[in-house]
Order: C-alpha cells, then structure tokens, then sequence
C-alpha cells in the first residue's frame, strides 16, 4: 500500500442534482486515475455492483465488493479503490447528508465497518439497479415533474439500502425518533475532522440550543457526553492519520489541535494502550 503526506477532501461536483449524482460505469482512464489514490469525500458514496469485484480500503479496513454486494462510504472517511475488475458493472450514488433524513442519516452515521458492504438477493439487486437507472435517466432529462420523480425515486433507492442493514434500528421504525434522538444525530452530522477541536458550546449554537441541553440529549441517546463524542473524533482522525500517512507524530499532533505533542501521545496511550508509532507499525502489519 502506498502512504502519502495529503489527504484531500473532495467535494460534491456542482454537476449533481440537489446533492445526488449516479454513475453507472467507470472510463478505463478513469479507472487508472482513482486507484490507489487515498482521498476522502465530504458526502456519501454508495455503491451497488451487478457484476464483478470492486476493492477498497477504507477506514484501516478491506472490502470486497461482488455481485449482488452494496458497500456504503460514509462522510470524511478515508478510502482509496485498489481494484476494479475488468467486467465491473454497477452504480455509484454520491448523495450530499442534507439530502438524508435525520433518522436515516443517523442509521448511517453509526453504521458499523461489518454492515459498511452488504449482501442482498438477486432479485432485490434487480430492483435496485432499476431504480439507478431510472434515476440516472431522469437526472439527464428534462422532464416534466423531473423534481418529484428523482426525489422519489432516491427515497426508494435510500429505504431500499437501509432495510438490508440490521443495525440500531429497524427501517419502519425510522421516522419516529424522539427529540433527543433528532439533536444527537444533527450534532454527529456536524463533528467532521475540522470541527472537532470546537468546544461543546459551538455545537449548541449551530443547533440554537443550550450547551446543557445538547449534553442532556446526547447523553440520553448515547450514554455518552459531547464531550466523549469529540475526543472520539480526534482518536479516530488520529488513527486515520497514523495509518494512511507518513507525517511524524509530532506533526499529526499539532493537526490535531495539540500544542504539546507529548501530551497527545500519552493520551492516544492511555485510550489505546499503544502509543502512536506502536499503532502504526500494528495496523500496517
């Protein structure tokens, strides 16, 4: 694998529809372009395989993505494809959080890296893969009500997806969450690896609440605090960072927001019991 300096951040093309795009084939140019290259995205990026294998690395973890296999690329997380079979065939579904609703959103949020790549039957990918089509169609028409019919065709796309993943909470149940619930998953939305270093404070004003409030519903959702929330960010960019980079520690920790670099890595120490250079060198075994 290859190690770089700089991950980039990409952003959504201005081509997309409302925060969505679909793909459905990859140019052999720009197969060659993207492999190997270790980035991140700032929306979701979900993709469906009809036929083939798509390999990736993504958050310190490989997928392997066949036929019949979905695999969902979250915000912010670093990923790089590392092989696309020559008879590849599927889609590629860019979708901005806006366009996401709060309770799926938060499924997908707290997804976890074992229900990232999905399995689902031959007769269900049909359906799916019609429902790309019939959106990548609309996308590049300019039909009468095209608004609707995209927005409706994507929320059949999206509850489709969700319904294969057994995690938090069951697709008919979304759609019923509770006031806490509903500030917790928007204040997840907002913690991104240049926003973690915030105080509490700044999440609660985004969210026009109190400090103590958005604690309150945090805590009644997670068991966690804001607090414990955003110290769990700078471990997990930490441990991006450490994994897909070269940077020296002591660089990784004034990224992060670290003055003192000593300090940052006691405390990847004390809540890993490895220090920063003992965990790079494992995971990159």
């Amino acid at each position: 694998m290859t190690h770089t300096n700089d991950i980039i951040t990409y952003s959504q093309s201005p081509k997309a529809f409302g925060g969505i795009y679909v793909k459905d084939h990859i140019h052999t140019s720009v197969r060659k372009s993207i492999i190997d290259h270790t980035h991140r995205d700032d929306y979701y990026v979900i993709s469906i395989v009809t036929d083939g294998e798509l390999l990736m690395d993504c958050e310190m973890e490989k997928f392997i993505a066949q036929r019949n296999n979905i695999l969902i690329v979250k915000p912010y997380q670093i990923h790089s494809v590392r092989h696309i079979s020559n008879d590849f065939k599927g889609y590629f579904l860019g979708i901005q959080d806006f366009r996401i609703p709060n309770d799926i959103n938060d499924l997908l949020y707290t997804l976890p890296e074992s229900q990232q790549l999905l399995s689902i039957s031959e007769e269900e990918m049909e359906m799916l893969a019609t429902t790309f089509e019939l959106m990548k169609k609309y996308i590049a028409t300019d039909s009468q009500h095209k608004t609707q019919i995209i927005n409706g065709l994507f929320s059949t796309a999206l509850y489709s997806i969700c319904s294969q993943t057994t995690h938090n909470q069951s697709v008919k149940d979304l759609g019923t969450q509770s006031q806490p619930a509903v500030i917790t998953s928007n204040f997840k939305r907002l913690i991104t690896h240049q926003t973690h270093l915030n105080l509490p404070s700044y999440f609660a004003n985004e969210l026009s609440i109190t400090t103590a409030h958005l604690n309150d519903c945090v805590k009644k959702t997670t068991g966690q605090t804001v607090s414990y929330w955003l110290k769990k960010s700078i471990l997990d960019e930490a441990k991006r960072l450490l994994y897909y980079t070269n940077k020296p520690v002591k660089e990784i920790a004034f990224n992060l927001g670290f003055e003192d670099h000593t300090y940052f890595s006691r405390m990847f120490k004390k809540l890993t019991y490895q220090t920063p250079l003992q965990f790079r060198d494992t995971v990159r075994a």
